[in-house]
């Protein structure tokens, strides 16, 4: 920036108001503002989405399931041999046998199909109920139930009330037609994850409930294993390893639907790509406010050519002025975008359908990383619309121009 360069640039900072007031360059901020606004506010839910999604899925769901080779229930001493094993598992934040049954719970008229799970003896860790039973206790024992609480509004139950269970027994079918095992639970806690899937179809019961409703006497339909967060990307290869280390009647499977989210990453940079078409909109205004100012610094832009100033020179003195006022423009929608989105997850009119979305919960988050990039990617639209007006300077002469002022 050469000397007459800093001294205009120094006079505008000094003094912006005589160029802001222009209805072009007004119109042209709030352009930039809402395009880089709604760009930002996309990414954040996006952000928040994926986010929320995978923390659903990474608790929700055990990391990896072990199985037995034949389909069949685990025995008790294959599943307590393999428990030690694992349990030494440094990976591992916990390990636990699960007996899980498609039942029908019913309450009155109404009826509804769900699963039924009940956890045997193991290595919890944490509670891995405790975070997401936000009603009632995450405990259980006999004559008690945890309802995911969009079946219980289904159901019409509340803390306190019971529901019938049934579960099917297709060995004990006569010529009245198949007899169920049925037992009346208390429901004692409500199940809310935010994934909807779970939300509306899980039981959590007593193993000894379970198995009487089951006829199982023994054994369980799976252990479940849960990774630390730092080691849930390793997921498919911890499986292979288990398979290898565990008895061969037995066959561990990843579980962590790495698709699901990858397809949600995808989509967050392909609605990127797309609202980054809003800042390049914005630009147009952007160059029809450049236009505008040339036009109206015609005499100065003469007399600077009198006096021999270049014409990169004069580019660069009106580019500098209009850049910073865009740049400013960029930080404002950011700030913008950072409010709508809050206002957004905030509002009571409209909820995620589960159904449809996986999961009912908005969530806000504000990556840096982000945020850089949708300054980097708006700045440099900015200054390339910019630029392409200021080239019309290299063609004014400083004859013409005093002579048609």
């Amino acid at each position: 920036m050469n000397p007459a360069e800093r001294l205009f640039i120094g006079r505008y900072v000094s003094d912006p108001k005589r160029n802001l007031l222009r209805f072009s360059f007004l119109f042209m901020i709030l352009g930039i503002v809402i395009s880089v606004g709604i760009l930002s506010a996309a990414l954040n839910l996006f952000e928040g989405y994926e986010r929320s999604l995978k923390a659903v899925l990474l608790d929700s769901f055990a990391h990896i399931r072990i199985t037995a080779a034949g389909n069949g229930p685990l025995p008790d001493t294959l599943t307590a041999s393999t428990l030690v094993t694992l349990s030494a598992r440094p990976e591992i934040s916990s390990v636990v046998p699960v007996l899980s049954s498609n039942i029908m719970a019913q309450n009155g008229g109404k009826a509804r199909g769900g699963l039924m799970q009940a956890f045997g003896p193991g290595r919890h860790g944490s509670d891995i109920l405790a975070k997401y039973v936000r009603q009632g206790s995450p405990e259980v024992s006999g004559g008690q139930v945890i309802l995911g609480h969009y079946l219980a509004e289904d159901l019409g139950v509340a803390l306190g009330d019971t529901v019938l269970v049934s579960f099917p027994r297709l060995d004990l079918i006569t010529p009245l037609g198949m007899y169920p095992n049925q037992r009346e639970l208390r429901v004692t806690g409500l199940y809310n994850s935010g994934f909807y899937e779970y939300d509306r179809s899980l039981l959590i019961g007593d193993i000894a409930d379970l198995r009487a409703l089951s006829g199982l006497d023994s054994g369980f339909s799976n252990i479940e294993v849960r990774l630390r967060n730092s080691e849930t990307d390793a997921a498919s290869a911890l499986a292979v390893e288990y398979d290898r280390i565990l008895d061969p009647g037995l066959y561990a499977a990843p579980v962590v639907n790495t698709t699901l989210l990858s397809m949600v990453r995808m989509q967050k940079w392909l609605l990127f790509i797309v609202f980054s078409f809003l800042v390049l909109i914005a630009g147009i205004n952007v160059i029809s406010g450049v236009l505008t100012l040339i036009l109206d610094k015609k005499s100065e832009i003469a007399v600077l050519k009198a006096l021999g100033a270049s014409a990169m020179t004069i580019r660069n003195i009106l580019g500098y002025q209009v850049t910073l006022v865009c740049l400013a423009s960029v930080i404002l929608g950011q700030l913008f975008g950072f409010l709508l989105s809050w206002l957004i997850v905030n509002q009571n009119f409209y909820q995620l359908k589960g159904d449809v979305y996986f999961t009912d919960r908005l969530e806000l988050y504000v990556s840096p990383f982000n945020q850089a990039v949708v300054f980097i990617v708006a700045a440099l639209l900015i200054v390339l619309c910019i630029r392409v007006p200021l080239r019309r300077i290299d063609r004014m002469r400083a004859i013409d121009l005093l002579q048609n002022p």
